[in-house]
């Protein structure tokens, strides 16, 4: 009888482990100082170049002294994009997911939609990339990062894309036009940068979505 009690209750504990959720780790605010430097190649009327070489200068905005928030929540970093640019929407929130293998917090691969304030154009923007730290994450671990965006107009004419893009290029894997290019590179504070990155040749595209750090930068 003992033994039937023991078993029937064993049974009844662990049904009810079964029904109980597991308790979210809290979430944490990890704020994160860096020196930011990016190239460019774009397709407009005014700041625009050839495709195949940068748009000057280069690179833009060397060591320019930069900051992130992010949510910490287990194996997962939130963020949010914002645009300096008067867009709507003004940012679009992206995910960094941790990889074991080669410990890295890897960017969750989106679309950023948003119409140019300068053209007039619908702009979709394709997000690559990945956070390095040396321990979890903050300011004093953080060691590296890169990003690479790339702007795709859809759905558009050829004349009407070319008048405000004279230098776009048609995608033919997008389907799109292709008006620009960009690679971001982070570094600590501390750091003095001196990147001399070229323009990838032959050309690299937003697929396939793994594709986190196409370059190797």
């Amino acid at each position: 009888m003992r033994t039937k009690l023991i078993t029937t209750t064993m049974i009844m504990l662990f049904a009810l482990m079964l029904t109980v959720p597991v308790m979210a780790i809290r979430p944490t605010i990890v704020n994160v100082n860096y020196k930011r430097t990016y190239f460019r190649w774009t397709a407009s009327l005014t700041l625009g170049s050839p495709f195949g070489d940068w748009s000057g200068p280069v690179p833009w905005f060397q060591n320019l002294n930069d900051a992130r928030s992010f949510t910490l929540a287990g194996n997962k970093l939130n963020t949010t994009f914002v645009y300096g640019l008067t867009v709507q929407p003004t940012g679009a929130s992206t995910v960094y997911v941790y990889d074991k293998v080669s410990g890295l917090w890897i960017q969750h691969e989106g679309t950023m939609n948003y119409t140019s304030p300068n053209s007039g154009l619908p702009i979709t923007d394709y997000w690559r990339g990945y956070l390095k730290f040396s321990g979890t994450p903050s300011t004093g671990t953080f060691v590296h990062s890169v990003a690479y965006r790339w702007g795709y107009v859809y759905g558009v004419d050829e004349t009407t894309v070319k008048a405000a893009y004279p230098y776009a290029v048609w995608d033919t894997t997008m389907g799109a036009w292709l008006v620009e290019f960009d690679i971001y590179l982070w570094d600590p504070t501390a750091y003095t940068q001196s990147y001399t990155t070229t323009f990838p040749s032959p050309f690299i595209e937003p697929v396939p979505a793994s594709n986190y750090n196409p370059l190797n930068l």
